[in-house]
């Protein structure tokens, strides 16, 4: 279950095609908002947990009819609304990595669901993390913009999914500081396609945890 366009878009051209053969991956994205009267839904910008849930829940029930199904999330923990489980416990936690397995375990409780079955993920510390992995592949697809401050964030933080999650240093804010249109959900996610699982896996630890938790249950 994905939390936005970009995450849908990584889904269906970067993860699906690493998984063929394998297993089939169906990107859910979260429904924000129904409008009854015009026939039409909303899907991206989680405000809350309630909207999460309430597809989940659809999720979780349709995917329970058949013994070979699993469920997993992808939402940033960059903004993760302070009503999701765990979130407002994890602040008196100082390391990232147990920030987000806190968050993702209390999930994991609050649907009373099975390990195996449902299995949430939280992107450290936001989706746009990834393409740091390989900013030369950013820089090909965005040639007439100077990328120098991204590639000295690499060599200063080293770990792309450590890259600071404030309002001004998030890796998204660091991208827009360069690329002013910046396209996330489109350009953002050929980029990736174009840097591969394999190496987002390298240099993402959790990004890799979570494909081993995938692969798993394939």
């Amino acid at each position: 279950m994905t939390e936005g366009q970009s995450e849908t878009n990584f889904v269906k051209k970067v993860m699906t095609p690493y998984f063929a053969g394998s297993c089939i991956l169906i990107p859910i994205t979260v429904i924000t908002k129904t409008d009854h009267r015009h026939g039409k839904t909303y899907k991206g910008g989680v405000a809350n947990y309630n909207q999460i849930r309430n597809t989940l829940i659809k999720t979780l029930a349709s995917s329970s009819k058949s013994k070979n199904s699993f469920v997993t999330t992808m939402f940033d923990f960059y903004r993760l609304p302070a009503d999701v489980p765990g979130v407002t416990e994890a602040e008196k936690i100082n390391d990232p990595y147990r920030k987000v397995e806190f968050i993702e375990r209390e999930i994991l409780k609050a649907e009373s669901c099975n390990g195996d079955f449902f299995f949430p993920y939280i992107e450290l510390h936001e989706f746009e993390a990834m393409l740091f992995a390989d900013v030369e592949r950013l820089e090909e697809a965005y040639f007439e913009y100077d990328l120098t401050p991204l590639k000295e964030c690499v060599v200063k933080q080293g770990n792309p999914e450590l890259i600071n999650g404030g309002a001004e240093t998030s890796p998204s804010k660091r991208i827009i500081n360069c690329i002013k249109h910046f396209d996330k959900a489109n350009v953002g996610v050929d980029v990736l396609e174009k840097i591969g699982i394999e190496k987002i896996a390298e240099k993402c630890h959790h990004f890799s945890e979570w494909v081993k938790s995938i692969e798993k249950r394939i």
